[in-house]
């Protein structure tokens, strides 16, 4: 999914790479290819309180014996947060229809491993 940021010269290629299944609050990883010179990996999509969230890769450290974390990417511009989030947004609302077709045009023997014989 390819977007332009108004009047920036920057477009932006997010790929979901992971869908997590189960209740877990991470739901997918993604990578968002900046134009044709960089690509950022590990940008987690979330659920919490059924409102998706975008998260930017990060690292963690120790300080005061407590555990912190920082961004090791992110927008530095509202404009540019918002416009990295729909992207990715979008990327995983399609990744979520196109397995749910795939699911739905699935044999339900084939899923399970199993075939009926009697």
């Amino acid at each position: 999914m390819a977007k332009n940021l108004g009047d920036a010269p920057i477009t932006l290629t997010a790929r979901i790479e992971k869908i997590i299944p189960g209740e877990d609050q991470t739901k997918a990883f993604a990578s968002v290819q900046i134009g044709d010179a960089f690509i950022v990996h590990d940008i987690r999509i979330t659920d919490k309180d059924n409102k998706i969230t975008i998260g930017m890769p990060f690292r963690s450290y120790q300080s005061g014996g407590e555990t912190k974390y920082t961004d090791t990417f992110h927008a530095i511009s509202a404009n540019a947060r918002a416009y990295l989030v729909a992207t990715v947004s979008q990327a995983y609302e399609q990744a979520l229809e196109q397995q749910m077709a795939e699911l739905e045009h699935e044999d339900p023997e084939e899923c399970f491993g199993m075939s009926q014989q009697m």
